[in-house]
């Protein structure tokens, strides 16, 4: 990986990422501050005809006296995504809820997840050496990510249904929703019926405990 741009809004941290990566041949590192800065410099670097091959970033900024539209790294990630943009991802980070950091694997599709700890350098070291063999990674402190499958595994039309009932929607509205961006099935019975396979899956007793379960771990 010859170009690298890290977003992290802790300048402290800059320097242990420097050591790390001082360790492989990177042509160019850029640090930014803000999700705002790291997507337009990686869509700038896009269109010059000299892309970026990893970003590293964190989830969490501070928020400041800047007005900004991308608040978060998920929120980054998710517009790369939209934009069909091509770039490794590492997530460093001290979220460790799996069940979130399972999320960013199968639904946001990033490459690496490394924990913010005593030990992330060394971790950070064997993530990139994962990514230049085009392997996924995660810190091993989160255990096994993909053991134990559920029975029930959580689908893109689970969270965007998750989403829209903690934006307070309800059925009929969520099946308007479906039917107007073409996400199927649209029905209200179809909504209905995975609503309750949710609230099976969680042990959620309504939809409000439905929604506050999927929130403390994570998915939304």
């Amino acid at each position: 990986m010859d170009r690298i741009i890290i977003a992290e809004d802790i300048k402290s941290l800059h320097q242990g990422l420097e050591t790390v990566l001082s360790k492989f041949n990177v042509d160019k590192t850029e640090f930014v501050q803000y999700c705002d800065d790291a997507y337009l410099q990686i869509k700038n670097a896009e269109s010059r005809g000299e892309p970026y091959d990893l970003l590293i970033t964190d989830l969490s900024f501070a928020k400041d006296h800047r007005e900004v539209k991308l608040v978060s790294g998920e929120d980054l990630i998710k517009k790369l995504l939209e934009d069909k943009i091509s770039i490794k991802i590492l997530i460093f980070s001290i979220e460790d809820r799996r069940d979130k950091i399972k999320k960013f694997f199968n639904f946001l599709n990033i490459d690496a997840f490394v924990c913010k700890g005593r030990n992330d350098q060394k971790d950070l070291e064997k993530a990139i050496k994962a990514l230049q063999k085009n392997e996924k990674y995660y810190s091993k402190s989160l255990g096994d990510l993909f053991e134990n499958t559920q029975e029930h595994e959580l689908t893109t039309y689970d969270i965007q249904i998750l989403e829209l009932l903690e934006a307070g929607n309800h059925q009929s509205e969520i099946s308007k929703h479906f039917k107007e961006h073409n996400i199927s099935p649209s029905s209200t019975s179809s909504v209905e019926k995975r609503i309750n396979n949710l609230k099976n899956f969680f042990k959620a007793k309504n939809t409000t405990n439905l929604v506050a379960k999927a929130k403390d771990l994570g998915i939304i």
